[in-house]
């Protein structure tokens, strides 16, 4: 393994996209004998705590890379005030609960993939760049128990890729005491031909010219399958430092492609460690 230094789931159906709301309710009280008055009521306005902080990631120099880089990730996170910090996994995407009911949580999803350059390795010359694109979708979350939980996110790409994800996984999560998280859970990867051609095809003439790999136009499908830990242990109620290991096996289409065989490898890890502060805000 090599490192580089330079953070961290249809063919071609499309995925509607989420629509985000905010409401704004309104409340009319009748008095006898006055007239009615209606009075406005914002959803945003109270305290909220907001955790913001870095991380640093150690990742693949592009997906299906044997080279790796460092680079830094913004972490950030949002919930009302008094309300219970959630367990989130480190590949979760932003993650918005629109419904929410007992063990089950059900919302929009929002995940980042940076740009991939043919300058950025050898091995993506003649291949064209990828630009940089937001993958907006819903996700999905039960907790089966207090320390077990299934989650699925579903993305389409909007930007330098508008292929179509799915990510599934479920993570035991125990907490030893008030200071420490820990986690550990399978993972699964799925996608379709738009967003595999994308990243793993060498679909032109020209670009099997320019890389010397042979044609190549993979089709949807498992993308990878893997395992994640995290551990999180909160140095005072407001400073929290976080850590990460993942491990990837390329699968299907993808790992047959010509840029992993001949350039790359099936074998994929990412690790990460971070720092983040959180503290309250009021919304008038």
């Amino acid at each position: 393994m090599t490192l580089k230094s330079r953070f961290h789931p249809l063919s071609r159906h499309t995925l509607s996209g989420v629509v985000l709301g905010a409401g704004l309710a309104a409340g009319v009280h009748a008095m006898s004998a006055a007239p009615a008055q209606a009075q406005t009521t914002n959803v945003f306005a109270g305290s909220w705590t907001m955790t913001i902080g870095a991380e640093a990631r150690l990742l693949p120099q592009f997906e299906g890379a044997k080279t790796y880089r460092v680079r830094p990730m913004p972490i950030f996170s949002i919930r009302r005030s008094g309300s219970p910090t959630r367990f989130r996994a480190p590949d979760d995407g932003i993650r918005i609960g629109l419904i929410e009911v007992e063990n089950v949580r059900v919302g929009a999803v929002g995940k980042f993939r940076g740009r991939r350059a043919e300058s950025d390795a050898a091995a993506l010359t003649g291949l064209g760049n990828v630009g940089f694109t937001a993958e907006i979708g819903g996700f999905a979350e039960i907790w089966a128990t207090q320390n077990f939980r299934l989650s699925a996110e579903m993305r389409h790409g909007i930007g330098g890729h508008t292929g179509v994800l799915a990510d599934v996984g479920a993570d035991l999560v125990m907490r030893p005491d008030t200071q420490w998280t820990l986690s550990v859970g399978p993972r699964l990867s799925w996608a379709n031909a738009e967003y595999n051609r994308t990243y793993f095809g060498v679909s032109r003439e020209q670009q099997a010219a320019g890389s010397r790999l042979a044609l190549y136009s993979p089709g949807s499908g498992i993308r990878a399958f893997g395992v994640v830990g995290s551990a999180s242990y909160a140095v005072t109620p407001d400073w929290t430092v976080r850590a990460f290991a993942r491990y990837d096996r390329l699968a299907g289409d993808v790992r047959k492609s010509p840029l992993v065989r001949t350039h790359g490898s099936p074998n994929q890890f990412s690790a990460g460690f971070g720092l983040s502060y959180s503290f309250s805000a009021d919304m008038r």
